[in-house]
């Protein structure tokens, strides 16, 4: 088992490496550009910001500065380009973002309720078309077709009701076997 006294070295090192920061000083120089060092400017320099920075935190490189045009014909004109270099909007609330995400769900729902009702209609569609279709074909057949009169008891097609029957299942394939 570890001493007492290993322990506490250790929990020692630990604080201290937790607390390592280094001051950095950022400023303008005579020719207008921005200086970065851990060693305080000149005297002459104009802006000197001293700030204290987290010696083990990774700093990423600045990205370079963009040129921009020396007069307005100059500019970019299409809308691709135009306002990237704009200000940025201010990230959202929580509330702003939780009202977006509601938004976004409802859309997703009525997507999915219209998605499922074009199924629904597709299936419909392709029984009335599968059952038109047969029926085509025992009209087309030639054999006797067997119906109901108005009073409910049975007739026999003759050639006009047939050719009335063929009529209505036309119109039905056309609307349901697209």
């Amino acid at each position: 088992m570890k001493s007492p006294i290993q322990l506490f070295v250790a929990i020692a090192v630990l604080l201290a490496a937790a607390t390592v920061t280094a001051q950095v000083y950022k400023w303008v120089d005579k020719d207008g550009k921005v200086q970065y060092s851990d060693m305080p400017p000149s005297p002459d320099a104009k802006g000197v910001e001293p700030k204290k920075v987290d010696v083990r935190a990774p700093v990423a490189p600045a990205a370079p500065a963009k040129a921009t045009p020396a007069n307005a014909k100059d500019a970019p004109k299409d809308a691709k380009t135009a306002g990237r270099d704009g200000p940025k909007e201010a990230p959202k609330s929580l509330s702003d973002r939780a009202k977006d995400s509601d938004k976004r769900r409802a859309d997703e729902a009525v997507a999915a309720k219209k998605s499922a009702d074009a199924e629904q209609v597709a299936t419909a569609n392709l029984a009335r078309c599968k059952e038109a279709t047969r029926y085509m074909a025992a009209l087309n057949s030639g054999r006797p077709i067997a119906g109901t009169d108005d009073a409910g008891g049975r007739k026999i097609l003759d050639d006009e009701g047939r050719n009335a029957e063929i009529a209505k299942v036309r119109l039905v394939m056309t609307e349901s076997c697209k």
